[in-house]
Order: C-alpha cells, then sequence, then structure tokens
C-alpha cells in the first residue's frame, strides 16, 4: 500500500550524496539481527495488541504527510510502521532484544538537510575569525568571502552535512558495537556528531589556505574535493582510533 513512499527514499538515496550511505542501513541491519538471532530465538514470540497505537499514530503522520506534500513526514511514519510490526507480531522482549538494530533502521530515512544553510553559516563565519585571526583581511558578504588571493564561496557542499550525517551514523554503530556501558555510547555518539563538525571548519580553512598560498594554484579545482575527502577519511579513523 505505501510502497511509493519506499521508492520516494531510495530515489533521494540514489540522487543526494548526502544520503548515498542510506543504502548501507537495511544490509547492516540484517547483519545486526543475524549477530543476535541465538538471544532472539530464546525468547517465546508474543503479540503485542496494544502497539497498534504508535501504529495507528504513525499512519496518522503518514497521511498528514501526504497531505501537505512533506515527504519527510511521510517516509518517517512509514519507517516507524515497519518498526512497529516487530512488537506488534513479535512482542515488546523481541522488541528489546533488537532494540538498537530497529533504530537503526531511522537512519535510512532521508531527513537533516534543513541543516544545511545553518552549517553553511556556520563554516562561513569560523572560517572569517579563522583567517583573520591568522592575519588574513578577509571581507564577509552572507556565503561569500574575499581575501587579497580571490574570491571563497561557501556552497552546500562546504556545509558539512555530509561527513555528520554519514559519521553520526557509523559512529552509532561503532558505540553499540564497542561498548557495554550507556553512558560511553551516548558519550561516543555525542563526540560523532560535534567532530565532523569542527572538522569541517578545519578542513575549509585548510583550503582556502592551501589555494591562498599557492597563489590559487592547488585547492581549488576537483583536487579541492579530493582534499576533501581524503580529510574527512582521515578524522573518521582518529574517531575510531580514539573510540578504541
Amino acid at each position: 500500500v505505501l510502497h511509493q513512499t519506499a521508492i520516494d527514499m531510495v530515489t533521494i538515496w540514489s540522487r543526494s550524496a548526502t544520503f548515498n550511505h542510506c543504502f548501507v542501513v537495511l544490509p547492516i541491519v540484517a547483519w545486526l539481527v543475524w549477530r543476535a538471532r541465538a538471544r532472539v530465538l530464546a525468547i517465546a514470540p508474543s503479540p503485542a495488541p496494544l502497539a497498534l497505537l504508535p501504529m495507528a499514530g504513525a499512519a496518522l503522520l503518514w497521511l498528514l504527510g501526504e497531505l501537505t506534500s512533506t515527504a519527510a513526514a511521510s517516509q518517517l511514519a512509514f519507517t516507524a510502521m515497519l518498526v512497529l510490526c516487530v512488537p506488534l507480531l513479535l512482542g515488546w522482549r523481541v522488541t528489546r532484544a533488537l532494540l538498537f538494530p530497529l533504530l537503526f533502521v531511522f537512519f535510512a530515512v532521508p531527513i537533516g538537510e534543513f541543516m544545511t544553510p545553518t552549517l553553511m553559516h556556520w563554516t562561513a563565519d569560523v572560517l572569517v575569525g579563522a583567517l583573520r585571526l591568522t592575519g588574513i583581511p578577509v571581507y564577509q558578504e552572507g556565503q561569500q568571502l574575499v581575501i587579497p588571493s580571490g574570491r571563497w564561496a561557501v556552497v552546500e557542499a562546504c556545509s558539512g552535512i555530509r561527513y555528520l550525517m554519514a559519521t553520526f551514523m557509523v559512529g552509532s554503530l561503532f558505540a553499540y558495537l564497542n561498548y557495554q556501558s550507556t553512558k560511553r555510547r551516548l558519550i561516543f555518539v555525542a563526540v560523532s556528531l560535534v567532530m565532523p563538525v569542527v572538522a569541517n571548519w578545519v578542513r575549509a580553512y585548510i583550503i582556502v589556505m592551501l589555494g591562498h598560498l599557492s597563489n590559487n594554484e592547488i585547492a581549488t579545482g576537483v583536487d579541492h574535493l579530493v582534499y576533501g575527502w581524503v580529510f574527512f577519511g582521515v578524522v573518521i579513523m582518529a574517531l575510531f582510533f580514539v573510540g578504541a
């Protein structure tokens, strides 16, 4: 009945680089469930009819999303209904045993791009402050920056939203697999949210400085993106190293 919502989600995954990582969410969930199979098979299934109440709420949210053309609401509700099938059909004990994999399913919802303008604004402001601290005069007009060696623009790709979404997902998985304490898991997830934002500011500053010091010979073309992804890879490895 709701297949079009699922198709719309997959379309966004393939169209937007911000959500390319969503393609691996369901395989990861399947692996996490398989990993917990011994614990789950030891539990006798016991359907929980009370789960129909939140299911009805999710269905209403889906309907409102369709009526108002709010794709994010429809897709979030669709995912919630899928997850709620587990307690409805198998019971709350099975749900508790599979709680993290079920919550992980929500990483498949392509939501979060609303943060892009805010992240762009933060990046521009931090970049201006860092350049001035290092003695480089800069004129800012919105997301446009002018320094003695040329003009730079903070565009959507500079917001760091891709880093943030991917790192949040991977950081959550890493915390679940490597820690037993809820406190440690929450701390690591919080770090995985803050670290990519700060790292993106550093990345933007490094790229501008590379261009400035080389008289715009490097870090202004395709290598601009290459340096960004290499830096992101280093940040991810550092995050895992600290976590380990």
